[in-house]
């Protein structure tokens, strides 16, 4: 029988979620500081890093994760400084925080397993450090010839001005506008709460303020000392979590106050103040009639002077409120009542008959936000549906090849099959269509790692440079998406390093100084095509031309331009005159285009010297299921790409002539195609003649078109996309198989490998 799973007694989804969550904050984080004006910072921006970096820093110190709770605690007592003005954002604030990203990130992939070691934080830890004890004299502050006055403030009785949660919130943004001080609380009947606050304006702007969250007739302001000149109060007043309450405050512990512990260590604790404070109000509670209630508050002293308890006494510390209930159910019994939350305390002390107020008139309903909502799925659950919706499009081909063969008894029968099948063939489209968009993935999951390689770059290499993406919503296969994104890197690596000139050379040229580097991303038919652009110095022919010679490789000195600029992507071919740790080792086109083809993809180039260069790259929606073309061969039938099949000609064995050192050719309005006969690479076991003729189906691929000559065309249908055994994947010129609507296996041939094949591989191959 299904159980449903409670993520919080569940650790390891727990910590799937956060490993999720906190890689997403981190590319956020890295977004906004690679944008981010030094000059003028966006309090937007800085409060987003905030918010994401405080995020991770809950929950990985939740799990246990003291190396990253540590780390991003130090960034946030940068951030803020920065936040509250009291220090100027520099270039070395920022190069801090990358790092302090980067290392983030690689701890993230050593808890996830994925990553044997984390990387060393000493250093950006002590930079962080460094940063954040940058004297003030450096920070922007208040401007001068501005004023401030002190002002002390009360709300009383407390429990009718505010409660603990509303009071958390008004502390937290006056500790924005200024500097709160002096912070009291009298937790006693009738008590108060009062504090002092030094800040821009006039009285009556602070009673504004608090009037948004206290009555206004419970607000008692006083002026302590008015128009104090901005540079002698500025810093002179410590701020609130630096003094010390006079009173103990049931209050949440502020940021400063945090701590990290063992979560073993905290467990026994923990468990130790409840379990002392529980008893304590068990004893209460029997002495007296009075049902009152207690609050409970843990401060991090109560831990630390609470004596540890056995093992068995400990609670986990991932519970929900039915699990703390039934741990404490004997101190429930005794009276005390449990309340998930202090605002839920006040609100059941409020609701008391004795205490009883005329409850507030209903507000109307907010507008519902129609946002997006998402769903985190596990990929095994999302390849096993495609699997399935892959069974279904055999099915169809099955049913379809049945009905064809039934011979049906008269026209409404005919008619009804051949509606039914119709109906089959259009819900499967879209069921196909719906499922392969859950593994769809903007690419912008590839592009946003740019900024960041760009930035770094740059200042290395000393050029400037700008990064312009579009078409970044575009959508591509999961699968895709994590294998495109290396030889995308390459691509903008080499576009750096070697297609942008230096600053000065630019200018020198007639250019602006900054060099461009673009990405665009758009749809294409059932293909996406990712064009990677620069304005550099292009291609050097002439140079490329020479080093092909140099090394003996079969280049006629007038070949056309894209032959020439296709030899930058042969093995270990390289221009470069010394090697850097960038690039120049003739180490990567050859990958890339490898890669790129593995894919199912292609990849283009196009040059103009001293305009820049273009790289296109085009790679299938998907590797689940794809469009084709079928094709026999005696009594075997083959699948061909149909992105790759131009055209097909039916042709005799005398159209087909053979050249002295070119093997087989076809001449197709006036040019000479290359001739692959797919029956010597892959012999039937029922030939047919040499002399019979038959159609050939001309392919294009790296640019270049070839003629494979098949027997017959069988037709053009969707077919699943299955991978091959071991065994066949060392097979040249084999991509996947197929099952066919007779429930035969056919062979889906790489194109791009058959083009390659020469005339010497095919005898052996014969």
């Amino acid at each position: 029988m299904y159980q449903p799973t409670n993520a919080f007694g569940d650790p390891g989804a727990f910590r799937t979620i956060f490993f999720e969550e906190a890689l997403e904050h981190l590319a956020n984080v890295e977004g906004i500081l690679l944008r981010m004006d030094t000059d003028a910072p966006h309090p937007d921006d800085l409060n987003g890093i905030f918010r994401a970096v405080h995020s991770i820093k809950g929950s990985a110190a939740m799990l246990g994760y003291a190396d990253m709770a540590g780390l991003t605690h130090l960034q946030e007592n940068l951030l803020d400084l920065l936040r509250k003005d009291e220090r100027a954002l520099e270039t070395d604030d920022i190069e801090a925080m990358l790092k302090a990203v980067d290392v983030l990130r690689s701890q993230v992939m050593h808890h996830r397993g994925q990553q044997p070691q984390a990387a060393d934080d000493s250093e950006v830890t002590a930079l962080l450090r460094e940063r954040v004890a940058q004297p003030a004299s450096d920070a922007r502050g208040t401007k001068a010839g501005e004023v401030q006055r002190k002002f002390r403030v009360a709300l009383q009785p407390l429990e009718a001005a505010i409660d603990d949660g509303e009071l958390e919130m008004m502390l937290g943004g006056l500790s924005d506008m200024g500097t709160v001080t002096n912070q009291q609380v009298d937790n006693r009947a009738g008590g108060s709460v009062r504090f002092e606050v030094l800040l821009q304006g006039a009285a009556a702007d602070l009673q504004s303020v608090l009037s948004l969250v206290v009555a206004p007739e419970l607000i008692t302001i006083e002026t302590i000392t008015d128009a104090q000149p901005a540079a002698t109060a500025h810093g002179a007043v410590p701020h609130l979590h630096a003094v010390p309450p006079a009173a103990p405050a049931a209050l949440p512990l502020g940021d400063d106050d945090e701590f990290f512990v063992d979560p073993a260590e905290f467990r026994r604790k923990a468990s130790a103040a409840t379990a002392a404070a529980l008893a304590a109000a068990e004893q209460e509670s029997n002495e007296e009639e009075d049902d009152d209630s207690i609050e409970l508050f843990v401060t991090p002293q109560d831990l630390k002077q609470a004596p540890p308890l056995p093992d068995d006494h400990g609670i986990d510390l991932f519970v929900t409120p039915q699990d703390l209930k039934k741990a404490v159910k004997p101190a429930a019994d005794a009276g005390v009542d449990l309340f998930e939350s202090p605002q839920d305390f006040h609100k059941a002390r409020r609701a008391r008959p004795e205490k009883a107020e005329p409850a507030p008139q209903a507000q109307s309903a907010a507008p519902v936000a129609h946002d997006a909502s998402y769903i985190r799925v596990a990929t095994e659950k999302i390849d096993l549906l495609v699997n399935l919706v892959g069974e279904l499009v055999i099915t169809e081909a099955m049913l379809a090849r049945s009905g064809a063969l039934a011979d049906a008894s008269s026209n409404d029968a005919r008619y009804t099959s051949n509606s039914g099948l119709a109906d089959l063939s259009r819900h499967t489209r879209n069921l196909q269509e719906a499922v392969l968009a859950i593994r769809m993935l903007p690419i912008n999951n590839v592009f946003q790692r740019f900024p960041r390689l760009v930035h770094e770059l740059s200042a290395q290499l000393g050029k400037r440079v700008e990064l312009k993406v579009s078409g970044e919503g575009t959508e591509l296969d999961r699968g895709l998406i994590e294998k495109i994104s290396d030889p995308l890197t390459h691509l903008v690596r080499n576009a750096i390093d070697h297609g942008l000139e230096r600053p000065e050379s630019r200018v020198a040229a007639g250019k602006p100084a900054v060099g461009t580097v673009t990405l665009r991303a758009s749809q294409r038919g059932g293909n996406i095509v990712i064009e990677v652009t620069d304005d550099g110095r292009g291609l050097d022919r002439e140079r490329i031309l020479a080093r092909a010679i140099e090394r003996g490789m079969p280049i006629a000195p007038d070949a056309p331009d894209a032959e020439v600029f296709n030899l930058i992507f042969e093995a270990g071919f390289s221009t470069a005159e010394r090697v850097t740790e960038i690039s120049g080792r003739g180490v990567g086109m050859d990958v890339v285009r490898r890669n790129i083809q593995a894919l199912g993809g292609t990849i283009d180039l196009s040059s103009t010297a001293g305009q820049g260069c273009k790289v296109t790259v085009s790679v299938p929606l998907t590797l689940a299921i794809m469009e084709a073309m079928t094709v026999s061969i005696g009594a075997e039938t083959y699948v061909l790409p149909l992105a790759a099949v131009v055209e097909s000609l039916s042709v005799k064995a005398s159209d087909i002539h053979t050249l002295p050192g070119t093997g087989d050719t076809l001449r197709v309005r006036e040019e000479y195609l290359p001739v692959l006969h797919l029956a010597r690479l892959f012999p039937p076991q029922q030939p047919r003649g040499e002399g019979a003729g038959g159609i050939a189906v001309i392919v294009e691929t790296e640019g270049s078109n070839a003629a494979l000559i098949v027997d017959e065309l069988v037709g053009q249908q969707q077919v699943v996309v299955k991978s091959l055994e071991a065994n066949f994947r060392r097979v040249p010129g084999l991509a996947g198989a197929t099952v066919m609507g007779d429930g035969s296996v056919a062979l889906i041939l790489d194109v791009a490998h058959l083009m390659r094949i020469s005339s010497r591989e095919e005898a052996m191959l014969a």
